[in-house]
């Protein structure tokens, strides 16, 4: 593989993925999800925003997203990616030119998950400008890069699912209808599995609990940031999410696991299979 084209590619799919408005209409709800709690806080008086609380409540802004909105956003950026190429018959197209199919496969994979970062990144520093807008300067913001590494890391899952999918299944609605049934199934059997776990406290719930996509995803950041804080501030923690996984170690291991299974899956399917026409 040449450098060059790849990053060509990725390139064309970040300016194909912009021309569909799809990043802009994500970008644009990414802005609104980012501010607007901050001001609903301020404008409820709530109790439960003490003046110890204040400095640190960038964490929501940056951890509420965690679990569905950044995912999912992952998800629909991805689910397109090679699915629409061959609907609109560019695919055989692009294929045609001096260029070998592992250019072509990994120049649209990493210019997707670019967007993805960008919209990561763009979170961060709307939820921490809000933050700081409405309740004053905020404290331990060096731990952020850190915990923004490990958010990027944790959405290779779903991206690298949702690509996958739309190679192998090679139209659109369909990627993204399989890819979000796989995402919601197993958001809502880890909370079956964790309520059965605290009524029975059957270890096997807890366990399989471990395994769901979702879990390590979720877990890996909060894991990462709760000990760099002090205990008075767990409750924001817990206005954010709850870690599933026991470790950091799992965690990871298991988002690289899961992520690196889709992309070789995908990666052999694709330079095995012929390239349709046109997908209709």
């Amino acid at each position: 593989m040449r450098a060059s084209r790849v990053l060509t590619f990725a390139r064309y799919e970040i300016r194909r993925a912009v021309a569909r408005k799809k990043v802009l209409a994500l970008v644009a709800l990414t802005v609104l999800i980012s501010i607007a709690p901050y001001y609903a806080l301020y404008a409820t008086h709530t109790s439960l925003i003490t003046p110890p609380l204040r400095p640190y409540l960038w964490i929501l802004g940056v951890f509420l997203p965690q679990a569905f909105f950044l995912q999912f956003t992952a998800l629909l950026i991805a689910a397109g990616s090679m699915s629409e190429e061959y609907e609109q018959g560019t695919a055989e197209v692009l294929l045609s030119k001096p260029v070998s199919r592992q250019e072509y496969f990994f120049g649209k994979y990493l210019g997707g998950y670019a967007l993805v970062v960008g919209i990561v990144v763009l979170d961060v520093i709307l939820s921490i400008t809000s933050a700081t807008f409405v309740f004053g300067p905020q404290q331990q913001l060096g731990i952020e890069p850190m915990i923004l590494v490990a958010q990027v890391f944790a959405a290779l899952v779903f991206y690298s699912f949702a690509f996958m999918v739309g190679e192998l299944m090679r139209r659109s609605s369909l990627s993204y209808i399989l890819s979000a049934s796989v995402f919601f199934t197993s958001e809502v059997v880890g909370v079956f599995l964790n309520i059965l776990y605290t009524l029975t406290g059957t270890d096997v719930y807890k366990v399989a609990n471990y395994y769901l996509p979702t879990s390590p995803v979720d877990s890996l950041p909060l894991l990462l940031a709760e000990p760099k804080f002090p205990s008075s501030v767990q409750l924001v923690f817990r206005f954010a999410a709850t870690p599933v996984e026991p470790s950091i170690g799992v965690s990871a291991l298991l988002i690289a696991v899961y992520f690196l299974s889709a992309v070789l899956i995908a990666l052999s399917y694709f330079t095995r299979m012929d390239v349709a026409k046109r997908v209709t």
